[in-house]
């Protein structure tokens, strides 16, 4: 089986002596995470990774391992700012997203409503009549500075983090990309 590589990301730097670094936040496209350590590494994937030498997953340097991550993304046609924010996806449509999910919002303008890292706070579940029934979702996003958001539009990701503990004796990097099995190559 060969991938097709979706996105690069910033590799991961570490210094020696058993250090430990995370990458910056990745929006999720496909779930696919290769990783690949210069040198021997432990890694840790979530929104939030804690990486150790005890239980982390073991990664010999020079080495890949594609990883499978929980993905979603979404459209949405509005927002509503305020101390948190709140997303307003199509009628018809679920927010397809729980509780807890650290999501990214991109496309919307002005560019301050956007994030790379913010939490799912709740989900609209009311079945009333008049209710928005799982349309509505709000995240821990401060958004009360802007008044006016000029472009509604856009799109919601699961996001995840790559932590990694350097197990080499010098500095490391963890390469990481998200992949696409290709079957047919």
């Amino acid at each position: 089986m060969s991938f097709k590589i979706v996105q690069k990301i910033p590799y991961i730097s570490i210094a020696s002596g058993g250090g430990i670094s995370t990458s910056i936040p990745i929006a999720m496209k496909t779930g696919y995470l290769r990783i690949t350590p210069e040198d021997s590494a432990y890694v840790e994937i979530s929104p939030n990774p804690q990486v150790d030498n005890i239980s982390s997953l073991w990664v010999p340097g020079g080495n890949s391992v594609v990883i499978k991550q929980e993905w979603g993304s979404r459209s949405f046609i509005g927002i509503q700012t305020g101390s948190s924010t709140t997303i307003i996806f199509e009628s018809g449509t679920a927010a397809g997203f729980a509780v807890g999910d650290v999501v990214s919002i991109s496309g919307a303008s002005p560019t301050g409503v956007n994030t790379s890292f913010t939490t799912v706070n709740s989900i609209e579940t009311s079945t009333s009549y008049d209710s928005y029934y799982n349309t509505r979702m709000t995240v821990d996003w401060n958004t009360s500075g802007i008044t006016t958001v000029t472009n509604q539009v856009g799109e919601i990701r699961k996001v995840t983090k790559v932590a990694a503990y350097n197990a080499g004796s010098g500095a490391n990097k963890i390469h990481i990309t998200e992949v696409q099995a290709n079957a047919y190559a």
